[in-house]
């Protein structure tokens, strides 16, 4: 059973290119989106939800909630001191000026309705420089009541309910723990499109929390998943400029046409896994992406290199069969067909042309289909042929030709 994606650290996608990957290779992407939290998506992330189903709001279960708080409770109760010394609000500061929003009384703003976030935007990049808020719907009460009396936490009412604000630190690490939670209870895939201090998938236990917040725990936890990266990275290698101008609806397309290849590569990508997980131990971000690009060389690049000679074999092993045939065909359907198969325009002579007549739709065809299909990146191989720029153009010029 394939994986569904879950996005963090916001509810909103930010980046609509990182989307179109992600709808690419996900069977399917939840997010935690609050009840009765008003989205404000792009039209991509619009479509891809409300239209299609890909993009799916899970509301933040309380249990998980009040079992990520469990440690973050005995932090407070055990260091309070110190955490309130390291990322406490200033005193006499409980109830925060939030940038757009009105003070009020009891640590509760309301906002002004012309300073209401706009679209794609939410309270966290309302929020001052040295704090950062998330939505109370993700924190436990008593989690919340015990970082307020410690002096680590207010609350405001902002754009979709009640907002907790905290330091940028316990805001990313205690997102990460939730996550992380949520998706190891419901087999789901930690994903994101930011470049975070800390990721969901670090183990968050109340040791690993003392280390990070307190002691000497590197503040920036490394890199991104390597199984993800290298996903992207291969999609980068057949479509690697000009995405963010494919429609949404082409995204879509490709994924329902190209279902049986796209299963396959999951597939290809769970088998490269082992090797994989050993690059996350490498320290240095710069030195793991040159591992991550030999990765991809070796796994996709030479398969594809692979696949495109078995096709052009295919195509010249049909013209081989029926090159002792005698036919005439119209010079626009022989280079039309001479490039389907991959062949080169200086054998596409009477013998090409008979191929191409006869046996294309018989036998090229079914081998070049059964062929694509085999290869562990045949999925990628559509890319090519869907999505890349130039192709995709010449396309859009055939099908409205100039008047």
């Amino acid at each position: 059973m394939d994986q569904i994606a879950l996005y963090y650290p916001y509810i909103h996608v930010r980046d609509d290119r990182w989307l179109k990957y992600a709808a690419l290779y996900w069977p399917k992407m939840a997010r935690l989106r609050p009840a009765g939290y008003p989205a404000l998506d792009s039209e991509e992330s619009h479509t891809l939800g409300s239209d299609a189903g890909w993009l799916v709001d899970l509301a933040p279960p309380p249990w998980a909630a009040e079992e990520v708080g469990l440690p973050f409770l005995e932090l407070i109760a055990t260091h309070g001191r110190e955490l309130r010394e390291r990322f406490g609000l200033e005193p006499g500061r409980n109830r925060l000026p939030v940038p757009g929003l009105t003070e009020r009384p009891r640590r509760s703003v309301r906002p002004r309705r012309s300073m209401l976030p706009r679209p794609r935007q939410e309270v966290d990049l309302l929020a001052s420089s040295w704090h950062d808020y998330v939505h109370a719907d993700k924190v436990s009460a008593r989690l919340i009541e015990a970082a307020v009396d410690t002096g680590l936490a207010t609350v405001v009412e902002g754009h979709g309910g009640l907002w907790v604000g905290m330091h940028p630190e316990l805001v990313d690490v205690y997102t990460c723990a939730l996550v992380e939670r949520i998706a190891a209870e419901n087999r789901l895939h930690p994903v994101t499109d930011q470049a975070l201090h800390h990721t969901a998938a670090s183990g968050w236990t109340l040791e690993r929390l003392a280390d990070v917040l307190l002691g000497s725990a590197p503040a920036t936890a490394g890199h991104p998943d390597a199984e993800d990266a290298f996903v992207f990275l291969a999609f980068e290698t057949v479509v690697p400029l000009g995405l963010e101008r494919v429609p949404v609806e082409k995204i879509i397309e490709v994924r329902t046409k190209f279902g049986a290849e796209l299963d396959a590569f999951r597939r290809y990508v769970t088998e490269q896994s082992q090797r994989l997980a050993q690059l996350q131990d490498v320290r240095d971000l710069a030195v793991f992406r040159e591992y991550l690009r030999t990765e991809v060389d070796h796994a996709v690049t030479e398969q594809l290199k692979h696949l495109s000679e078995q096709l052009r074999s295919v195509g010249l092993e049909s013209v081989k069969a029926v090159g002792n045939v005698k036919s005439i065909a119209p010079p626009a359907l022989v280079t039309m067909a001479a490039d389907a198969v991959g062949l080169s325009p200086a054998i596409a002579g009477s013998a090409t042309a008979a191929a191409c007549v006869l046996a294309a739709p018989v036998q090229w065809r079914r081998e070049r289909h059964a062929a694509i299909r085999e290869s562990p990146v045949g999925y990628l191989f559509r890319l090519d042929r869907e999505l890349s720029p130039a192709k995709l153009n010449d396309r859009l010029r055939r099908a409205w030709p100039a008047r």
